[in-house]
């Protein structure tokens, strides 16, 4: 599978889940990255390649990757998944979430995703939304 073909899975499927989904294809790698929730329940990083070493993403889902499955870098925890791991970052991804709205309280976990959804960032990624089928 490619790195599209994957994104678009992790898309529809997490956007079932309830989560608000933004997509942006890099212009100068194959790399796709996806925010949850504005940010709220980090995003993911799909690749084909390694990343450079000054970004760090929670979620990180390359081609054939074989490593460490949990990283801290600069005090930030990140994950590593292979392409075949869809399910587990979906439980890891829904996690952070409930980490987070049990941590904040859903009405404030709501209120910062308003918050966070008036970022400049938000113009560059494009909101995706359930294929029809």
């Amino acid at each position: 599978m490619t790195g599209k073909e994957i994104a678009n899975i992790l898309v529809q499927r997490l956007i079932t889940e309830g989560f608000i989904v933004h997509r942006y294809n890099s212009h100068t790698t194959s790399s796709i990255y996806i925010k949850l929730d504005y940010g709220l329940s980090c995003g993911i990083r799909i690749a084909d390649h390694p990343g450079k070493k000054k970004y760090s993403y929670r979620f990180n889902v390359i081609k054939d990757y074989v490593g460490d499955k949990v990283v801290i870098k600069d005090g930030l925890i990140c994950r590593f998944f292979d392409f075949t791991e869809l399910e587990k970052v979906i439980q890891a991804v829904k996690q952070e979430k409930q980490d987070k709205i049990n941590k904040y309280g859903l009405q404030n976990y709501n209120k910062y995703m308003e918050r966070e959804s008036k970022d400049d960032l938000y113009t560059r990624f494009k909101k995706m939304e359930v294929k029809k089928k």
